[in-house]
């Protein structure tokens, strides 16, 4: 016989309503499909940007991107990257220790994965 859903929804309106799933679960799908990053570093111009096409190197930098909700209420942002996908783009600021996601509505930050930060350190070399 088989087990009715209704103790697995529970659950999950639980961990949804406390705060029990990590930022990561919701904001993943965000960078689903992601065919070109564009970075910036903060004052230079528009030319100087990195643009990322290969596959392999976009691949690693998602990967690594998993999101957590952070305190921080100000940060000076070193980086603009854009990810571009298929269809549309997400546009965030990236330093040492946030990554801030800027919508439509609202902006949301999160703390920067160490190894994120590590490889957008070494696009300029």
């Amino acid at each position: 016989m088989k087990q009715p859903l209704l103790p697995f929804a529970a659950v999950m309106v639980t961990l949804l309503m406390t705060g029990g799933l990590h930022a990561a679960d919701q904001t993943s799908d965000m960078f689903l499909d992601v065919r070109q990053i564009e970075f910036l570093k903060k004052g230079e111009p528009k030319k100087n940007q990195i643009v990322i096409n290969d596959p392999a190197k976009i691949k690693q930098l998602v990967d690594v991107l998993q999101l957590v909700k952070s305190d921080r209420l100000v940060c000076d942002m070193a980086w603009q990257a854009t990810f571009i996908k298929k269809a549309g783009k997400v546009k965030t600021g990236v330093c040492k220790h946030c990554v801030e996601i800027r919508g439509k509505h609202e902006t949301e930050r999160f703390q920067t994965p160490p190894e994120f930060w590590e490889l957008v350190q070494h696009l300029e070399k």
